[in-house]
């Protein structure tokens, strides 16, 4: 059964969720506006970095233009002029002039205080090999130096240094700039993932409240499904879940009703034999509470099956057993004989492997068998002895010892033959049936030619069908065909067919009976032109004392023994027995029987 959810657990789940989409949304929306603005501050700072620099190089190079023919003629004032008029261009900190080995001329000042210093190494290497403006940053300054040539000749050069405080309060501005639209974006970003949770959850809480109906037994609603989206899809999810549950979910208080009314007991244990349930059958059966019965091992209830340790231990590879007989052990010393099965719920989330055991009481059943066993030796001490003398008796009278005994006398002894010999039948029917029944038949297994087999039996029902006027024909057969039988058994069986063919044939009809090889195995084809099978009937041909209604044979009718201990010895020597049949033509018995080289 589904847990109880409670109001308060309800309201935290839908706060947090919705709060976590809330907070996920807006990182995701804020990162990305953050990540969108950083670029753009870096584009910005690389523009107006640029912008400086070209600034200074134009500049820069317009200077060292105008101070060639100074530096040419070695005039200072002029030279100072220029770098002084340099000077004062905006963000232009200071200018100098320098000759061909770089030492300064001037610097645009009058007092002219760095005369005669030296430009740096790398600055004089710079000039000294290339015409190109070389450019250097340093701290909030920007210094653009420009050789000065005159044709091939290196007459000096100037150098202007810039002031970049300007871009820093540009930058400045821009990161102001930054922070507002990243809040703007933050503010959107809130705003949509507001929006957009409840569009989510919406149908979230629709499923929360219909989840709870359904755990508290009520009917569950139907939701609406507003979308074809994933929200959508676990709308009609949900809906089909609810029409599935109401169609074939069995509560558990039915399910515990069923078990507690089944007439098998039923015993649940865990991986160690620990019995963890048990039903009222079990209670009833062992004369013990449930309550002393929860907690105790299977092997203190069920007595080990003959060649095992316990119950469990007789199960096969699979966890299973079907079929087990052993004794469940009662209150006061008692065993009750019962048959045993084994299932294995396998182990699951949260759940142990677990062994399902269902035992049914089959003392009636032993007791049944035992009468019958007891029945089968009363027939063989009580009736089969004295019947055997008795139709001794008839035969003799029937062979003249004691002299003519008149038509009518004749009759009498010829009918009393023939139920004494019927009679006899039945009785020994009913000991082979039983033998079978219990497993105590002996069979003696030879390796023999199966034609002899068949011949030997037609021979012996030949007689039993020149009563009918009924003859045999062996149309064709599998000359040194071998097979690993006991020879009587399966004479046996074919003179139980042969029988049945005869006993739903009319007179001067002829039984057909064909030796061949079919799907590896050699079969015996008996066919008759009786009425057939009905329908109705053609499930219990096999079945013991099943007997078909055909008014014009009653008078030949068996024991209703001889088809069903056909299928059982058949079956113990690894064959099989099966039938073709059509109504008004006839019926055909096939006796298949494995091939022995």
């Amino acid at each position: 059964m589904f847990k109880r959810i409670s109001d308060s657990e309800v309201a935290t789940m839908r706060l947090g969720l919705k709060g976590r989409f809330v907070v996920f949304v807006s990182a995701i929306i804020v990162a990305f506006g953050l990540v969108l603005t950083a670029l753009s501050v870096r584009a910005q700072n690389e523009r107006l970095r640029h912008e400086l620099e070209d600034r200074g190089k134009l500049l820069t190079t317009v200077i060292a233009a105008n101070t060639t023919d100074a530096l040419a003629m070695l005039d200072v004032r002029d030279l100072r002029k220029t770098l002084s008029e340099a000077r004062d261009q905006e963000n232009v900190l200071d200018a100098v002039g320098f000759d061909e080995d770089g030492r300064v001329l001037t610097d645009g000042t009058l007092v002219n205080s760095r005369r005669h210093e030296q430009i740096s190494e790398a600055e004089l290497r710079h000039i000294s090999g290339s015409s190109a403006l070389l450019v250097e940053f340093e701290g909030d300054a920007m210094t653009v130096t420009k050789p000065v040539h005159l044709g091939s000749r290196m007459l000096g050069g100037v150098r202007l240094r810039y002031s970049l405080a300007s871009l820093a309060e540009e930058q400045a501005s821009l990161a102001r700039r930054t922070a507002t639209v990243g809040a703007v974006f933050a503010l959107l970003g809130m705003i949509a993932a507001i929006l957009l949770t409840e569009a989510v959850t919406r149908p979230l809480n629709e499923v929360i409240r219909a989840t709870r109906a359904l755990s508290q037994g009520e009917p569950a609603p139907r939701l609406p499904v507003r979308t074809t989206d994933e929200v959508g899809e676990l709308a009609e999810a949900f809906n089909e879940m609810t029409r599935k549950l109401r169609d074939t979910t069995v509560s558990r208080d039915y399910l515990d009703r069923v078990l507690e009314t089944m007439g098998e007991c039923l015993v649940v244990t865990g991986p160690d034999g620990t019995i963890t349930r048990v039903n009222r059958a079990v209670c009833s059966l062992s004369g013990v509470g449930e309550d002393e019965l929860l907690g105790q091992n299977c092997r203190d209830l069920f007595r080990a099956p003959q060649g095992h340790v316990s119950l469990l231990d007789a199960l096969g590879p699979d966890g299973s057993a079907r079929g087990l007989e052993t004794e469940l052990l009662a209150r006061g010393g008692e065993a009750v004989p019962v048959i045993v099965s084994v299932g294995t719920m396998e182990e699951s989330a949260g759940r142990a492997r677990s062994y399902v055991v269902v035992a049914a009481d089959i003392g009636e059943r032993l007791r049944h068998e035992q009468q019958k066993d007891e029945f089968v030796t009363m027939v063989h001490h009580e009736v089969r002895a004295p019947l055997t003398a008795v139709r001794g008796a008839i035969g003799l009278l029937d062979g003249g010892v004691v002299g003519e005994l008149g038509k009518r006398g004749q009759e009498l002894v010829e009918i009393a033959l023939r139920n004494s010999e019927r009679m006899e039948r039945l009785v020994n029917d009913i000991l082979v049936s039983r033998k079978l029944d219990s497993g105590r038949m002996e069979f003696h297994y030879e390796k023999v030619e199966l034609m002899p087999l068949v011949e030997q039996a037609i021979s012996a029902t030949s007689a039993y069908a020149a009563n009918y006027e009924v003859r045999f024909e062996l149309s064709n057969g599998v000359a040194g065909a071998t097979v690993r039988v006991d020879p009587d058994r399966m004479i046996q069986v074919l003179t139980n067919v042969l029988t049945n063919a005869v006993r739903f044939s009319a007179a001067d009809d002829v039984v057909t009976v064909k030796a061949s090889r079919h799907n590896d195995m050699l079969r015996v084809a008996i066919s008759d032109k009786g009425p057939g099978i009905s329908e109705d009937f053609r499930d219990h041909v096999f079945e013991a004392f099943a007997r078909g209604e055909h008014d014009d044979w009653r008078h030949r009718s068996g024991t209703g023994l001889g088809m069903s201990i056909s299928k059982g010895i058949i079956e113990e020597l690894s064959g099989t027995i099966s039938f073709e049949t059509k109504l008004g033509e006839g019926t055909t018995f096939f006796v298949d029987i494995p091939e022995y080289a």
